[in-house]
Parts: structure tokens; sequence; C-alpha cells
């Protein structure tokens, strides 16, 4: 009561202050219909994760949040616009007003990319929810109306416009498309099967760019690169394409793997990564240097999808196959005796990036961390990547098995800590790197997690059990004091340091999958 009492005192003094919004945007305002919601034409724009709060059901699409919403979206450019993609298009859920509609096909006419990324997004969504999920009249209605607004955006490209998204969607549906046509085939013979369908495929024009990172333009596909990943009843295939950077030297080309998907929703990996994207965002702007990789992935149809795979990487388990030694072992090997610089650069490269993935981790909970997972590029630095497990659900039945909240292996242990007590200065950087790190992500709380907040009623698994939002949210400890926070990352950590059930993990998929431990 004394917020908004000062808030009414000084509310024209503070109107270029967005960071002031949910002391008088709230639900509770918007049922009483608030005088100060009058207000919300002068204010500042606030930012993107803010204004998605607003799209969700608790703020009831009231007229004035929403022209404030449309407003603020207006204001960011399209390109920043697509990274919330997934989120703008459950908000067409609540969406009875047909603002956000208009506002995604203004943004359509603005860029090219912005339409595609959004058509592709609208095609991954156009599938039924599995038995028990949500199958009301609304989502029926949800559904309904996507392939509307698709035939509504590709209805107003110009000619040119429309030949780009021809000539785009064209060529990687019949890249992904390879993946059905290898089903029947014998294993022995699918690699040879994927290099005579992509010999069919023929490149129109030189403008044509990954879906997962549109400023890679690509020059060209390896048609020996194609290799069939395993799986157990899906045919997923991996393609190497030649890419140059939109912005630079178009000769100046690279490799680029991505691996096509048929049969799996993807969008649960997009929402992981978006949290990850954030966090590095976070880091880098507070001057840390935890290191994140939130690798490109899209879902470009009903249970269809496109992943980048991370270059210059390792799975730990691949590096079990041609040694016996730990990581510890396989660094001396790789980049030199302990205490030479390439080998102690490798350590540090470890350490920053091990601490970034345990704050992402401990907001993110992902499950099924075997070795398989968990990838080491070649200048040391860890990688995490699937995840299929996030939130509230583990695999198993949910056994929970995996108890700590990041993995922290013996084997991760011996390069991160050599006095094997928790009293090296390379533990002690490891430990700090992590507090800092999750002192910075507690300030960008409320973005993160109405980022996760949008998703809600998407049908996506890590939304089906338990209460993901109220535990996100307690992950953060907002109750706590800095200090306090701190203490808690710091007994994590302990917590994690070669925790039992983690190497009882690794050895139970060593067991049943052949990973290696």
């Amino acid at each position: 009561m004394v917020i908004l009492f000062l808030l009414q005192l000084h509310i024209l003094e503070i109107r270029h202050i967005p960071e002031a919004l949910p002391y008088f945007v709230t639900p509770k305002a918007i049922d009483e219909n608030s005088t100060l919601l009058q207000q919300l034409p002068h204010w500042a724009a606030c930012s993107i994760t803010q204004a998605l709060e607003f799209l969700t059901p608790a703020y009831k699409g009231h007229p004035r949040v929403m022209a404030y919403v449309l407003r603020v979206l207006e204001s960011y450019p399209p390109q920043r616009v697509t990274f919330f993609m997934p989120q703008l298009v459950q908000a067409l859920r609540y969406d009875d007003e047909k603002l956000v509609e208009g506002y995604l096909l203004r943004a359509t006419q603005r860029s090219d990319i912005f339409a595609h990324i959004l058509i592709w997004n609208l095609q991954g969504e156009t599938c039924e929810p599995e038995s028990g999920k949500d199958s009301s009249a609304k989502h029926a209605a949800f559904l309904a109306l996507l392939p509307l607004v698709r035939q509504r955006i590709i209805d107003g490209f110009n000619e040119k416009a429309s030949d780009v998204f021809r000539r785009e969607f064209d060529f990687f549906d019949k890249v992904t498309s390879i993946s059905g046509a290898l089903y029947p085939l014998p294993k022995e013979e699918r690699r040879a099967g994927i290099r005579r369908e992509l010999e069919k495929i023929e490149m129109q024009g030189d403008d044509l760019y990954l879906p997962t990172a549109p400023n890679k333009i690509v020059k060209g596909i390896q048609v020996d690169s194609g290799i069939p990943l395993q799986s157990a009843a899906k045919v997923p295939i991996m393609i190497t394409f030649d890419v140059a950077d939109h912005d630079s030297d178009q000769n100046d080309i690279k490799p680029q793997a991505c691996i096509f998907k048929v049969g799996d929703d993807c969008r649960q990996d997009v929402l992981a990564l978006q949290v990850i994207s954030l966090l590095k965002d976070i880091f880098e702007a507070v001057g840390l240097s935890l290191y994140l990789f939130p690798y490109g992935v899209l879902p470009t149809g009903p249970e269809r999808g496109i992943i980048e795979v991370v270059p210059n990487t390792r799975s730990r388990s691949q590096m079990g196959e041609t040694t016996d030694g730990g990581l510890y072992e396989i660094f001396q090997q790789d980049y030199g005796p302990v205490g030479s610089p390439g080998f102690e650069a490798a350590r540090e490269n470890f350490i920053v990036s091990s601490a970034g993935y345990a704050v992402a981790s401990l907001l993110l909970q992902p499950k099924d961390r075997h070795n398989g997972n968990l990838l080491i590029d070649s200048a040391g630095r860890l990688v995490h990547i699937d995840f299929g497990f996030i939130l509230e659900i583990s695999p198993g039945g949910n056994m929970r098995f995996e108890s700590a909240h990041f993995k922290l292996s013996h084997e991760m242990t011996q390069l991160i800590d050599p006095s094997g007590a928790m009293k090296s200065e390379t533990w002690h950087l490891f430990v700090s790197l992590c507090v800092k790190g999750y002192l910075a992500a507690r300030r960008y709380m409320d973005g993160i997690i109405n980022t996760v907040l949008m998703m809600l009623d998407s049908g996506l698994p890590c939304f089906s059990r338990g209460d993901p939002i109220g535990n996100l949210r307690k992950r953060f400890h907002p109750e706590m004091s800095e200090r306090e926070a701190a203490n808690y990352m710091i007994r994590a950590c302990s917590d994690a340091y070669n925790k039992w059930t983690t190497a009882g993990y690794d050895l139970i998929q060593y067991m049943q999958q052949g990973i290696e431990k």
C-alpha cells in the first residue's frame, strides 16, 4: 500500500522508469480497472520479457495494457523480437482482440526473416496434444488459427518475398524429408541413401540461409557428409553445409553441421536454450567470463526440427572410446603436461564453462546428464546438449535419480580441484564464478521466469507435473539477501562435489545404453 501511495504521489516524475511497472500493472489492478493504468500511454518502453508477462491470461487482454505492450514490441527491431517467437505464438491463444496477430503480421512486412521464423514456429505447433493434455475448445481454436495466420503471412508477401520464401522452405523441406526416405532402408545402406538424396537437391539462388542461424548464408551442401544417427524408431540425419557469414567476406566459407529430426518435438530444447541464451547475455552484460554455448534449434513442422551441431566438439562418451583415462588424463594428452600453458589454459576454459552450466543447470534442472549429452570443445570448454528432461521431469518415470543441482562428477572435480579436498585455487575460482553468475541471474529473475511462464500452456512435457514456475522462482531464492544467496550457491557446489548419484546414473547409462562413463 505504501508503494502504491508513493507511486500515485510521484507518478508524473517516474514515467521514464519501466522498472516501476510491476508495482501498479498487476492482475489486481486489472480486475479493479485502476486509474493508474491511464498512465501507460505515457510510460517508457520496458524490456521484451516484461512485455511478454503482460500478454499472459492474468492480465485479461486489458486494452490499455495491450496498447502499451504493442507499442513496446513495435519499438524493437523485428530481429530482436524473433528470439521470443515461441512465446508470441503462445500469446495467440489468448488474443481475442487479434492485437498480437496484428502486430505479428505487421512485423512480417518489415522483415522476411521474421516472417520465415514465425511460419516455422506456427508449423511446429500444428499437432494435436498428446492424450491427457489440454483438448479444450480454447486449444482447438488455437490450433485452427495457426494455419490461417500462416496463410495470411504468405498472402501478404510481395513477389520478391514470395520467391525467397518458396526457395528457402522448399530447400530445407527436401533436406528434412530425407529422413523419411531412409526409414525403409537397412542400416548399412542408409549413408549411401543420404548421398543419393542430397545429390537430387538443387540450390536455387545464393541467398538461402540456415534456419537456425539466419546470418549464415548457405554456399553448398557437402554431399559426402550425410550421417544417419542412432535412434530407436526414427532416422535423424546429420548434414554439413558450407556457410559464410552474411556480414563478412562471402569467400570465407566454413562448415556447419545440422541434425534434421522427424518424429521428435524440439520445442522444449528451444525453451531451455532460450534460458541459456538469456543467461549468456546477462553474464556478458555484467562482465563475467562464464561460458555458455546456446546452439540453434528450430521446430519446422509437427515433430520436425533442425538442430545445429556444436562445432569442434566431442562428447565425453566419444572420448571414452579412445582412452581409458579420465578427463584429467585426457587433458594432459591433448593439451600438454599439468602446469604447461596449454593445459592450464584448457583447465581454465573447462572451469569457466562448467561454472556457466552449473548456474544454468541449477535453474533449469536438466536431467539425463549422461556422458553422451556432455561435449568438450577443442579449447577444453564444456557444453551441455539435449534438454528433453528439464524443470520437474526426469527419465525413468520421474525417479529423480540425479539429485545434485548440477553434474560435478569425480573426473570433473579431479580437473577443477587438484587438491581433492575443495582447497585449491582452481576450486575457489570455480565456486567464485558460480556465485557471481547466480547473483547476476537473480537480478534478471523476472525476465527469465516470464520467458518460461509464457510457454506454460504449450503442452511441453516439462510443464506436465508439479509446480514448474513456482519451483523455478524458488530456485532464485528472492527472499534471500545477496550474502545468503552467495552462501546458498557455495553449499550447492559442495553438495554437487562428487555426489554419488551422479556416478550411479553414469553407471546405469553405461549398462543400459552402452554410453561410456
